[in-house]
C-alpha cells in the first residue's frame, strides 16, 4: 500500500456544516414556485450534482433553469450565511494531519472568495498547502490537485460526504472516508463503499494516525 501523503477535503458538508442552510435554501425555492416541499430525508438521498433532476422529480416546471433557482439560493446565502459553521472538530483535524507531516487540500465546488473568505476568519486558512476552488466536475479537479501536489493519487485520502465525491476518488484510486454527517444519507454514503465510514469529523484522526504508523 503507498504510504499516505496527503489528505483532501471536501468543503460544503465535510468541513463546513451548511447542510441546513443549504435545505432552508431548498425550502425557500419551492415555497417560491408553490411547490409541496420535500423532506430533508428525500433530498438526503437524491440530491445529485445534477441538482435538476431532483427538482424536476419534486414537480418543478421544466422551463425552470438552473441559474433560476441558484439565484434564489444565492441570495438565500447571503442573507443567512452565519447560520453555516465549520464542524468544531475541524481544527484539531488539522492539527493532527500536519503533526503527521502530510499535505493538506481542499477540493470544492465552492466559489473562491467565499471560502478563502471563511477559512481566513476562522484562522484555518494557515492548515492548506493548497485550495482548489470551483472544483466541477469534481474528477478533474481531484486528478489536477494531487498532480499539483506532486503526488501519485494512491498515496491520497479524499474525505467527502457524497456519494458522487466518493466514487470520483476512488475511480483515480485514492483512499476514501465517507462521512454520514454531511449532504447525502448514511445509505448514500455505504453505497459508494467507501474505505471508512465516520459520523464525526474527528473519528478520522486513528485512521490517519494508523496509516500513516504503517507506513513509517
Amino acid at each position: 500500500m503507498p504510504c499516505l501523503r496527503a489528505v483532501l477535503f471536501d468543503y460544503n458538508g465535510t468541513l463546513l456544516n451548511d447542510l441546513p442552510l443549504a435545505f432552508a435554501s431548498v425550502q425557500k425555492i419551492f415555497r417560491c414556485y408553490q411547490l409541496p416541499e420535500p423532506t430533508l430525508e428525500q433530498y438526503r438521498d437524491e440530491i445529485t450534482s445534477n441538482f435538476m433532476e431532483f427538482y424536476w422529480n419534486h414537480g418543478m416546471p421544466r422551463q425552470v433553469t438552473g441559474d433560476d433557482l441558484n439565484k434564489i439560493r444565492k441570495e438565500y446565502f447571503k442573507d443567512h450565511w452565519t447560520k453555516a459553521y465549520f464542524r468544531p472538530d475541524t481544527e484539531s483535524v488539522l492539527k493532527k494531519c500536519r503533526e503527521q507531516n502530510l499535505l493538506v487540500a481542499i477540493v470544492s465546488a465552492e466559489i473562491k472568495e467565499s471560502l478563502e473568505k471563511r477559512l481566513a476568519e476562522a484562522k484555518l486558512d494557515g492548515y492548506f498547502h493548497l485550495v482548489r476552488t470551483q472544483a466541477w466536475p469534481k474528477k478533474e479537479a481531484l486528478a489536477e490537485t494531487v498532480e499539483r501536489l506532486n503526488i501519485p493519487a494512491p498515496s491520497a485520502v479524499y474525505v467527502d460526504d457524497t456519494h458522487e465525491g466518493i466514487t470520483d476518488a476512488k475511480s483515480l484510486g485514492m483512499k476514501t472516508i465517507g462521512l454520514t454527517a454531511g449532504y447525502n444519507s448514511v445509505e448514500r454514503i455505504i453505497a459508494a463503499n467507501p474505505d471508512f465510514v465516520i459520523n464525526e469529523l474527528s473519528e478520522l484522526i486513528p485512521h490517519i494516525v494508523h496509516v500513516c504508523s504503517c507506513g513509517r
